[in-house]
């Protein structure tokens, strides 16, 4: 966990798998729940989103695709409405492998994401809407030291029933006290893991 999961910047060359990934039923129904658009669609959008903001713009929205050094890309995080006045952003967290869903390469790529909005983002919060059935994904936020802040009643339909959605906030503060109460993550650190990157030379783009 400490040494296999990182993040990077999504690269044209992952354009396919990230297709997949928004083609499966599983991201539809945990995401967004909207009908699928077409292919065509799909990556006409992940081309846009994979540009990159002017060199005196700061971005309102980054891309990470979840790496892993044997089993290559396993999920996607977007860090949405990122507001640098205010230091907050909304994040989705998606895990196109299904074999790691609820795995301790989720945990670890939480915690990645959650180190560098924090660390290298200097944000002060980040902001989750989690339908309700999604227990693992809430559980685990929770388990970094989020907060369920509001709970939205019936607010989607899923297999004919009307579900609540979850609003959870993390704080810097709290993330902080998360990372110095669990002595495995100890010796975990971007700049450990940037290191242990460097060292071996991947080939799969810059970790972020």
């Amino acid at each position: 966990m400490k040494s296999q999961t990182f993040l990077r910047r999504t690269e044209r060359e992952d354009l396919d798998t990230i297709v997949s990934w928004m083609q499966d039923s599983d991201y539809l129904y945990f995401l967004y729940g909207d009908p699928a658009q077409s292919p065509k669609r799909i990556r006409e959008n992940i081309v846009s989103m994979l540009g990159r903001s002017q060199a005196n713009l700061l971005p309102s929205s980054i891309h990470l695709v979840i790496d892993h050094k044997t089993k290559g890309p396993i999920g996607l995080i977007s860090l949405q409405k990122i507001s640098w006045r205010n230091r907050a952003c909304v994040v989705d967290f998606y895990m196109g492998n299904q074999g790691l869903r609820g795995r301790v390469e989720s945990g670890a790529a939480m915690y990645r994401m959650a180190e560098y909005c924090f660390d290298e983002l200097n944000l002060h919060r980040i902001s989750a809407y989690i339908y309700s059935f999604n227990t693992p994904s809430w559980r685990l936020l929770e388990r970094c030291g989020a907060v369920r802040e509001l709970t939205l009643k019936e607010h989607v339909v899923r297999d004919g029933e009307l579900c609540d959605m979850y609003c959870y906030g993390l704080l810097r503060r709290d993330f902080q006290s998360f990372r110095e109460s669990e002595t495995q993550f100890a010796t975990m650190s971007l700049e450990k893991m940037i290191d242990s990157l460097n060292i071996e030379a991947p080939d799969r783009g810059t970790p972020t």
